[in-house]
């Protein structure tokens, strides 16, 4: 939540126009690296805005975004999505080391636009071609990282062809460079969004070598279906990456 109230700075007026909208938001469309979707929705409450501020509590907050299902219905996957990427609480699918997954489930199990994208069997195609042109670093690496947990999801990677799975670990790797070049600490627990990615896409591909080293190591077994990882050292922190890396490595080549 802090980083909600934080994040919009600006106070803005009810009745937001256009132009109006698109300042508020305007971190995420850069991020984004896309135009907005034709036919996206507008929320009527963001924060910054005044009304956001009577808010009570949290569950005020959920209800306010909630996109109607006679829209949702209407809308491209693209613009569906998009509701998702402008959900005021997106970023905090990344914020807790250890419970991605369990965040990414809590955040959106009762939002009316991610049960509609679920059912989108382009839903996979949607994610992919965002993360082909996301920027990963821009405003934070935050929005870049949730997407690859979004597409992290089995339910998305299964809509994916081979080459697209070894494409989608080049492009996670070359963001990742990214991030680290520009003076993102080596030890950011938010890369293992990442290689959450990576080693569940190396599962969906049906990658022999990585599955049977999932089936034999607990932490690895627990790391992919959980995102949870315990280990007891650096060292241990650092060889458990390796392990992920080194397989990626191999499949793409």
């Amino acid at each position: 939540m802090l980083f909600i109230f934080s994040f919009f700075s600006c106070e803005h007026n009810e009745n937001l126009d256009e132009e109006q909208y698109l300042i508020i938001i305007k971190d995420q469309l850069v991020c984004m690296n896309m135009p907005r979707p034709k036919g996206s929705y507008n929320y009527p409450v963001l924060p910054g805005m005044e009304k956001w501020k009577l808010f009570t509590t949290t569950q005020e907050m959920i209800e306010a975004c909630q996109i109607p299902t006679s829209i949702l219905k209407k809308q491209t996957t693209q613009a569906v999505f998009q509701g998702i990427w402008e959900y005021p609480f997106f970023p905090e699918i990344t914020f807790r080391h250890n419970y991605y997954q369990q965040d990414f489930e809590t955040v959106f199990a009762n939002t009316s636009v991610y049960n509609e994208f679920i059912t989108r069997e382009n839903a996979g195609q949607c994610l992919y071609s965002r993360i082909l042109l996301v920027n990963p670093i821009y405003p934070t690496s935050i929005y870049s990282r949730g997407l690859e947990l979004f597409m992290s999801q089995s339910i998305y990677l299964l809509q994916l062809s081979i080459e697209e799975k070894k494409n989608l670990i080049k492009v996670s790797f070359k963001n990742d460079s990214l991030r680290q070049v520009n003076n993102m600490q080596e030890k950011d627990v938010m890369r293992e969004v990442t290689w959450l990615l990576i080693s569940r896409t190396l599962s969906s591909a049906g990658y022999k070598p990585f599955i049977n080293l999932v089936d034999t190591n607990t932490q690895l077994k627990t790391f992919v279906e959980t995102s949870t990882i315990n280990v007891s050292s650096n060292e241990e922190y650092d060889n458990f990456f390796k392990i992920i890396i080194s397989n990626a490595q191999t499949f793409i080549n």
